[in-house]
């Protein structure tokens, strides 16, 4: 019981620090219907995650399009930095076996975490730029 709260907790803290693309109630009760099974807690969060993803694309192109050469070679070295962290510590935290049966949960809380505030850096770059 104690595990199903504690995955419930980690899937849902990220709703509690950022502006989410999925909201909380949706979230909420995607993971309510999961029944505390982790696998269907993760597919919960790979829905939020894809959803993010999307908006942090939307708000790389925009950037992209409208910079000049320089903030554009400025702007995709900073991203493929933030992609090989991303990636890199998202893959570390799946495989730590300190994480045990949560090591998944783990690494997805860290992975929605990481993605929505790397898209909301963005889309506050596009708002500023306007």
């Amino acid at each position: 019981m104690f595990k199903k709260i504690l995955a419930v907790g980690l899937i849902l803290l990220p709703m509690a620090d950022t502006a989410s693309a999925q909201s909380e109630a949706e979230m909420k009760a995607c993971v309510d219907r999961s029944g505390g099974v982790s696998t269907e807690m993760l597919k919960c969060g790979k829905i939020e995650i894809d959803r993010w993803d999307k908006r942090l694309n939307a708000a790389y192109q925009a950037l992209m399009h409208r910079g000049s050469r320089a903030e554009r070679a400025t702007l995709q070295h900073e991203q493929r930095a933030w992609l090989g962290h991303h990636l890199k510590e998202t893959r570390r935290l799946a495989d730590d076996p300190n994480n045990g049966s949560l090591a998944f949960i783990v690494s997805q809380n860290f992975e929605l975490t990481d993605i929505s505030q790397r898209t909301l850096e963005l889309e506050k770059r596009v708002k500023q730029e306007h």
